[in-house]
């Protein structure tokens, strides 16, 4: 393998690795939304070139995560309550049918029961989150438990939609902490249906959970957005 071909490789990983720790950043809320991203201090902080660290932020924009302007360069991205109409538009729209092919395709089965079991205890366990860290654990367990679901339809091109989407929504979450026992309640209710090999009440129960969420992303985005119309 010649020189040049290596350094693309290099650059190519270390963007991957960028992409990986920004984005892990700004999906545990560590990096909140309004956050301006300056390349040149991230690079800095990471100990990289500012090189891969724009190439991370391309991916970034792509992910729906960052909001890249004329005016203001990179910036997290805050969500609106129109973002969040159509995020959850889309998670409805592939979780039913993520849902509906499972059970066609005898997917739902002892196997995918105890995955979902495990991911349960432990966003139980954080759910009732006094801190945003332990809040952005209890949000990684409640995405794990929905994209098990959502891989159990064999589609990865879904799978991968459905991960930016969760990724985009949380972002909300992360930014407030709060109790979110109802969240729990929910999940346990989509279990026990999967559990009892029923379709019908696993779309009903999905849907009652989203809808709740979405009722919650709607309040916290109120929320922020007072915050920063008091900070402006």
């Amino acid at each position: 393998m010649n020189d040049q071909r290596m350094s693309t490789l290099v650059k190519a990983t270390l963007a991957e690795q960028v992409h990986k720790e920004l984005r892990s950043r700004i999906v545990s809320g560590r990096l909140a939304g309004g956050t301006r991203l300056l390349p040149n201090e991230l690079a800095e902080d990471l100990g990289v070139s500012p090189t891969p660290v724009k190439e991370a932020c391309a991916r970034l924009e792509s992910d729906g995560l960052v909001v890249v302007s004329a005016r203001r360069g990179i910036v997290v991205r805050r969500m609106t309550i129109e973002d969040i109409e159509e995020l959850y538009d889309a998670r409805l729209l592939l979780e039913r049918a993520a849902i509906e092919r499972a059970f066609e395709t005898g997917r739902v089965d002892d196997r995918l029961i105890s995955d979902l079991q495990n991911s349960f205890e432990l966003h139980r366990r954080h759910a009732n989150a006094e801190t945003l860290d332990e809040l952005a654990t209890a949000l990684a367990y409640d995405r794990q438990f929905h994209k098990t679901i959502v891989l159990r339809a064999g589609i990865g091109m879904v799978s991968d939609w459905h991960n930016r989407i969760l990724s985009q929504t949380h972002t909300v979450f992360v930014s407030v902490p709060g109790h979110y026992e109802r969240s729990v309640t929910d999940h346990q209710a989509i279990l026990d249906a999967l559990d009892a090999r029923s379709v019908e009440q696993t779309l009903a129960a999905i849907e009652r959970h989203l809808w709740n969420s979405r009722s919650n992303a709607r309040l916290l985005v109120r929320r922020l957005d007072q915050t920063f119309a008091s900070a402006g």
